[in-house]
C-alpha cells in the first residue's frame, strides 16, 4: 500500500505530554479531540497499530517554516546545493545554513528540535504502553521492534544535528519536562542498542514486501550508518548493551544484507526515483509520501500526507504546458563544482541534475530565482508524473524519499572493508558497473568520491563531509559558471570550523528550560 499512515488525526494527541523541553503550550491547552487518552487508548492490537501508524506519521512532516524537508536542509549545507528560493528575503533560514551563518531562533532549527522529539514521544508512549496490551506475544515482539527502529531514526537524525540533546526513553511528568542534555556517547549507545534489539524481531522481508514498514534489513543498514558517523566523529566504537559494535560488526551487518536480503541494484540508474520504482528492490528503507488523501491547509501542512521537497527544488517555469515539469520554487539549486564532478560519460549526472537548456523553453521560460546556477534536482522535482490529482498543488507531492538505498550499503561495506576486512573492490565495482564505468581502486579516496556521485542531491553528503573531517571541513561551493545569475557573494560559503557542523540548540529551548540546556560551540 502506498501510504502506511492514513487516517492519524485521532492519533494526535497521543505522546505529546512526553517530550520534556520540547513540549508546547499550544498543544497542552488543547480540548481532546475526541474521548480516548493515554490512560483508556492503549486495550488492543488495533490500538496499538493506529498508535504505530501516528509514530511512522512523524517522519514524513514538513512545511514551509521550519519543518522543512531535512534532506534538502542538508543539500543545502553542504557543497552540492545553494539555498536558492525566489530573492535575497525569500528563504532567509535556509540562507543562513547555506552560509553557515545560522541563529539560535532560527525556525528550521526549531522545527528539527520539535520534530524529532515529537516522534520520540510517540515512540516512548507506545513503548511502555505494550506491556499491558492484549495482544499476542509475536504481535509485541514486531510492534516493539518497529517502534524502537523508529525511535532510533529519530535519535540519530537529532544527534547529527545538535550533538548535545537530551536523551529521553520513557514518557515524562510535568515535573520532569526540563532534562539535562546527554553526552552523545549516550545517545549514539542506546540508538545502537535499539536497532539492534529491533533487528531480532523486524521481518527479513523487503520493503516490496512490508510497503514502507521498518525491515530488519533497515534496521541493520541504519545501525551501520549510525557506527560510521560516530567513529568518524568521535573515533570510538558503539556499545549497545552489552554488545560492542565496531567496523566489523557494522560490515557484518552489511554484508548480511548483501548476501541474504533480497535488494539489489536497479539495471538503470534514471529509473531509480520513479514513481514506478517506489519500494522497489534497491530501497532499503523508504520514507512515504501520498496524493492519496488530497490536502487543503496552509496552516498546518504537516497534517497532511504530501513531501514539500520536490515542490521547494522544482524550476520555476513560467509556462508549464510545453514542459515535463510543474512549477516549483527552485530552491537548493546544484553548485556547478557538483556538476563538473560528474564525468561527462556518467549517465548519473542526468538522472540527478536537470540543466535549463534541457527545459523544451529552455532559460527563456523560466523566472529567473536566487542563487540561479542553471542547474535543479532531477531526483526530487516537479515532475508530472508525480503531480497531485487533487487538493492544493503544492501540498500533496507523492515522492517517497529513498532513504535508505542499496547502493549506499554496497559503498559503505567497501569503505569498512579498508580497515576491517572483505573485499571493497568487489562493492565499489557493483556500484560503478551498474551506470558502464570502469573499476577503479577502492582506495578511501574513490570511494568518497563514488559516494558523492552516486547519492548526490539526496541528503548524505553533509554527514559524510562532517565524518571525514568533522574539525575542519572546508565547504567551498564559490565556482561560478556560466549560468550563475547574481553577484560572485552570492555564492561565497565559509565554514564556521569553530562549530564543528553542528547546529545550534534552540533558543527557545534553552529559554523554557532555565538555562538547563547549554548552547553548542560557537554559537
Amino acid at each position: 500500500m502506498k501510504n502506511i499512515r492514513k487516517n492519524t488525526s485521532k492519533y494526535l494527541v497521543l505522546g505529546l505530554l512526553a517530550f520534556g523541553s520540547a513540549s508546547c503550550d499550544s498543544f497542552l491547552d488543547l480540548t481532546p479531540i475526541d474521548n480516548r487518552t493515554t490512560d483508556n487508548f492503549f486495550k488492543t492490537e488495533a490500538d496499538a497499530r493506529e498508535a504505530l501508524v501516528g509514530v511512522y506519521d512523524v517522519l514524513q512532516w514538513n512545511t514551509v517554516r521550519g519543518f522543512h524537508p531535512t534532506p534538502m536542509l542538508l543539500d543545502v549545507a553542504s557543497d552540492d546545493a545553494y539555498a536558492g528560493g525566489g530573492n535575497r528575503t525569500d528563504i532567509v533560514n535556509i540562507q543562513e545554513m547555506d552560509f553557515h551563518k545560522i541563529l539560535p531562533n532560527n525556525p528550521e532549527v526549531q522545527g528539527l528540535w520539535k520534530k524529532h522529539y515529537f516522534g520520540i514521544a510517540r515512540a516512548n508512549t507506545l513503548l511502555q504502553k505494550m506491556e499491558g496490551l492484549e495482544a499476542s506475544e509475536n504481535f509485541k515482539k514486531a510492534t516493539i521492534a518497529e517502534a524502537k527502529f523508529l525511535r532510533a531514526h529519530f535519535y540519530l537524525d537529532l544527534v547529527r544535528f545538535f550533538e548535545n540533546v537530551p536523551l529521553i526513553l520513557t514518557p515524562l511528568a510535568p515535573s520532569e519536562y526540563n532534562q539535562p542534555q546527554a553526552s552523545p556517547k549516550a545517545v549514539y549507545d542506546q540508538i545502537a542498542k535499539d536497532l539492534e534489539e529491533a533487528i531480532v524481531d523486524l521481518p527479513a522481508t523487503t520493503l516490496t514486501v512490508s510497503k514502507g514498514k521498518a525491515t530488519k534489513w533497515a534496521a541493520k543498514a541504519l545501525l551501520a550508518r549510525t557506527y560510521m558517523f560516530y567513529k568518524g566523529v568521535y573515533g570510538q566504537d558503539l556499545q549497545a548493551g552489552s554488545t560492542t559494535v565496531n567496523g566489523a560488526r557494522a560490515l557484518t551487518h552489511l554484508q548480511d544484507i548483501i548476501t541474504n536480503s533480497g535488494h539489489d541494484l536497479m539495471p538503470n540508474y534514471g529509473d531509480v526515483f520513479k514513481r514506478a520504482s517506489e519500494f522497489g528492490i534497491e530501497s532499503v528503507w523508504e520514507i512515504s509520501y501520498s496524493d492519496e488523501n488530497p490536502w487543503w491547509d496552509w496552516g498546518y501542512i504537516h497534517g497532511g500526507e504530501g513531501n514539500m521537497q520536490p515542490q521547494m527544488q522544482g524550476p520555476r517555469i513560467k509556462n508549464p504546458a510545453t514542459e515535463s515539469y510543474v512549477a516549483g520554487w527552485s530552491a537548493a539549486t546544484p553548485t556547478q563544482e557538483l556538476f563538473d564532478a560528474f564525468g561527462a560519460n556518467d549517465p548519473r549526472r542526468d538522472a540527478t541534475i536537470l540543466v535549463e537548456t534541457e527545459l523544451a523553453g529552455g532559460k527563456a521560460n523560466l523566472n529567473i530565482g536566487y542563487q540561479h546556477t542553471g542547474y535543479f534536482s532531477q531526483k526530487y522535482s516537479t515532475s508530472k508524473e508525480y503531480a497531485p490529482a487533487a487538493g492544493q498543488p503544492e501540498l500533496n507531492w507523492g515522492n517517497n524519499y529513498r532513504a535508505i538505498r542499496y547502493a549506499d550499503v554496497l559503498l559503505m561495506a567497501a569503505e569498512l572493508a579498508l580497515t576491517n576486512g572483505g573485499n571493497a573492490e568487489t562493492f565499489l565495482t557493483k556500484v560503478r558497473a551498474r551506470v558502464g564505468l570502469a573499476p577503479v581502486p577502492a582506495t578511501l579516496d574513490n570511494i568518497k568520491k563514488e559516494r558523492r556521485l552516486e547519492l548526490a542531491l539526496e541528503g548524505h553528503r553533509y554527514w559524510d563531509l562532517l565524518r571525514w573531517n568533522a574539525a575542519g571541513q572546508e565547504i567551498p561551493t564559490t565556482q561560478v559558471g556560466s549560468m550563475y545569475v547574481g553577484d560572485n557573494s552570492d555564492f561565497v560559503i565559509t565554514y564556521n570550523a569553530a562549530r564543528k557542523g553542528f547546529f545550534p540548540i534552540p533558543q527557545s529551548e534553552i529559554d523554557l528550560s532555565g538555562g538547563t540546556l547549554k548552547p553548542n560551540a560557537g554559537y
